[in-house]
């Protein structure tokens, strides 16, 4: 009985054993077919995760965290499942189908797949809140970036923050599907935007002026020139006044800048000339006016003037600027002339550059002249030698004919009178269409140099 038993077991396990075999031989062809679509799959994710990589740095820099906070939470959130799964399989490819948990039917490479989907769509979904924002609120986006320009932060961030949270007040209407909210709410943002534009740009450019004026006002200058501390206060108030009305105007407001900071120079050097002068004793006050009368006569001196002394002190001023006024007169008329002589030179130099042109002209004239006089001695040339091959032409029918009257003596005669006669003929004929080309080749060569003269 117990041998019966063994030989079944035996039986059993040589079948069970066969079986295995057959089915490992049966997985191996698929096996590698699996392993190379694995593959295929697996760097296909990587590839993916680094464009999702890239496409959160971007939207980072588009500000969709800011724009669309729960969406681009959730895609962040997508990327990094996404990676977790992919960390499994990454180094080990054999557990990319493995099952991500117990009772999970879904593979790591799945999970993987379906985690980048998510971020994809989120990402979709944060870029259309933020066109929509941009094109709803654009007036209030327009001043966003003109704030940003002007660095308000450095100078009033906390008024800044309050308006950076009404507007993402705004912006999250549009994002739950409330754009009529969104604008309604856009001018009186607005309205507090611009405030803070010209609050920001009178701090830029005016600060110094007002914190001077506001020093000059404490001091003795409000005592001693305060007209002319007033005039520099009305410089500030229009300053002011132009920004609030014109805040982006930066090249005029820097001249209405200049304005006030001169007017205030002026006011301060001007209460220090009125504070001696109330410091001085009356025996000093001659000298002071003479020190003042010598100033003048310098200027005097300096534009050639005559000695003014014998004037009052308010005249010689009266005669200088009078003196300086001519002079300018005078110096603008010699611009006019020095003008004037630029003019005629280059007039004149016009005119040069016509001789010049002409001279060469005239000079390639004179050159196709003695090119068209080598041609004629060439012609002449070939006339010569086409005479002497007639007249040798004529010798040799001479000769032909010599020979001819040997044969039979009783048409010498006749013979040599007529073959002299034709070859004479066309040998005058010749050379008298030649000499006729000779004698006309002058006229011509004069026609072709100076075709009016010879007209």
């Amino acid at each position: 009985m117990k041998k019966g038993l063994t030989l079944t077991a035996i039986a059993v396990t040589v079948l069970l054993s066969g079986c295995a075999s057959d089915s490992d031989a049966t997985k191996t062809l698929p096996l590698e077919s699996n392993q190379s679509e694995a593959s295929t799959q697996i760097h296909s994710i990587a590839n993916q995760i680094s464009q999702a990589e890239e496409k959160h740095n971007n939207a980072k820099s588009d500000e969709l965290q800011w724009f669309a906070t729960k969406h681009f939470q959730q895609a962040d959130k997508a990327l990094k499942e996404a990676k977790e799964y992919y960390a499994v399989f990454e180094t080990d490819p054999s557990k990319a189908h493995s099952s991500t948990g117990f009772f999970s039917s879904r593979t790591n490479l799945q999970a993987s797949e379906e985690a980048l989907n998510q971020f994809n769509l989120s990402i979709a979904k944060a870029e259309m809140i933020r066109e929509k924002a941009l094109s709803t609120l654009d007036e209030a986006f327009s001043y966003r970036a003109q704030l940003q320009s002007l660095n308000v932060n450095k100078y009033y961030p906390k008024s800044n923050e309050r308006l950076e949270s009404q507007l993402k007040t705004l912006v999250n209407y549009i994002a739950d599907d409330r754009a009529e909210r969104a604008t309604s709410g856009q001018p009186d943002l607005v309205s507090k935007q611009r405030a803070l534009e010209v609050k920001t740009v009178t701090r830029i450019y005016l600060s110094e002026a007002k914190k001077e004026l506001a020093r000059l006002k404490n001091s003795n200058t409000a005592l001693h020139a305060p007209d002319t501390l007033a005039v520099a206060s009305t410089r500030i108030t229009a300053a002011e006044a132009f920004i609030g009305a014109e805040p982006r105007a930066y090249g005029k407001i820097e001249e209405k800048s200049a304005d006030a900071e001169f007017a205030l120079k002026h006011a301060e050097h001007i209460a220090d000339v009125v504070q001696k002068l109330k410091a001085l004793p009356e025996k000093d006050y001659e000298r002071h006016v003479l020190a003042f009368e010598k100033l003048l006569v310098n200027i005097s001196k300096a534009l050639g003037s005559d000695d003014l002394r014998d004037n009052p002190i308010n005249q010689q001023g009266k005669l200088l600027v009078s003196l300086i006024e001519e002079q300018k007169a005078q110096s603008s008329e010699g611009e006019q002339n020095l003008q004037n002589i630029l003019a005629q030179l280059s007039e004149e130099q016009e005119k040069v550059n016509d001789l010049e042109a002409s001279l060469s002209d005239e000079k390639q004239a004179n050159f196709q002249s003695g090119e068209k006089v080598k041609q004629l001695e060439t012609k002449i040339a070939e006339l010569n030698a086409s005479l002497v091959a007639a007249y040798t032409i004529k010798a040799d029918h001479a000769v032909k004919a010599e020979a001819s009257t040997e044969a039979n003596p009783e048409n010498l005669e006749e013979a040599v009178t007529i073959a002299a006669a034709e070859e004479e003929q066309v040998a005058i004929e010749a050379v008298a269409e030649e000499a006729a080309e000779v004698e006309t080749a002058p006229q011509k060569l004069t026609a072709d140099i100076e075709p009016d003269t010879a007209s």
